[in-house]
């Protein structure tokens, strides 16, 4: 092909034919710039196509790491709502007028568990990784702002959540420095029962475990209220998701 256009021209100027020569120049100028063009377009054809794989991949992965964290927000809730229906029992059981200070040691130191499950983290490994990559704009705007809103979210019940807990734990230490956890499994009246519980001063005792109990239930009332928003919020990512890939 390029020795046929070659021969075109030499032929032109062999003949002293200049003005056709200059408008076949043109005119061969004119099909380098169509063909670029072209180039251009496949080119970008090709790059939306990768783009829009990589965009579903993105999606899919989302969705995946969402419907994670509605399982585990749905596990954690449950044993939250447990845990607060126990607390309150141990209060009510506490307050009621039958109550003696035999009751409140017992609950204290043979009912009540100490240990307790939370939700520390989310699944945002998707999420981080098209920040961090730079490819958030592949994404359409309505999920971007829709994952930036959940993030935050996410973020701000996190950080509620830890503040509640480390003051949940400030009383939970300053208790136990006065009225040590025995274990739950310890036959009754052993030796170190008898050390750490004997002569307890009682107003102190009942002061402080009932402090305990009920910041316990605050944090827990609170972390919930925080779990479901996020959950109510991964629903709707979830969904606008699923709207999108079947578009």
């Amino acid at each position: 092909m390029i020795k046929f256009f070659r021969k075109i021209r030499q032929r032109l100027l062999s003949e002293n034919k200049f003005s056709k020569y200059l408008l076949y120049a043109f005119g061969e100028i004119v099909l380098v710039v169509i063909g670029i063009l072209i180039a251009l377009q496949i080119n970008n054809w090709n790059q939306e196509k990768e783009n829009n794989k990589l965009k579903v991949f993105y999606m899919k992965s989302l969705m995946n790491d969402l419907n994670i964290d509605t399982l585990d927000i749905n596990r954690i809730t449950q044993i939250q709502v447990s845990d607060n229906h126990k607390t309150n029992d141990f209060l009510n059981r506490i307050y009621s007028q039958s109550a003696t200070i035999d009751t409140i040691v017992k609950i204290a130191k043979k009912e009540f568990e100490y240990a307790f499950q939370v939700k520390r983290d989310y699944s945002n490994n998707t999420f981080n990784t098209i920040i961090s990559s730079g490819n958030i704009e592949l994404l359409d705007r309505e999920l971007i702002e829709k994952l930036m809103e959940l993030n935050s979210l996410q973020t701000d019940q996190l950080k509620r959540f830890q503040s509640n807990l480390n003051s949940y734990l400030d009383v939970v230490s300053n208790y136990s420095k006065s009225f040590p956890v025995v274990n739950s499994n310890a036959p009754e009246n052993n030796i170190i029962d008898s050390i750490l519980w004997n002569n307890i001063n009682e107003k102190e005792f009942v002061g402080n475990f009932t402090t305990v109990l009920k910041l316990r239930e605050f944090t827990f009332d609170n972390t919930i209220k925080g779990h479901l928003k996020v959950k109510e919020k991964t629903i709707e990512t979830l969904n606008l998701i699923e709207r999108l890939l079947g578009e």
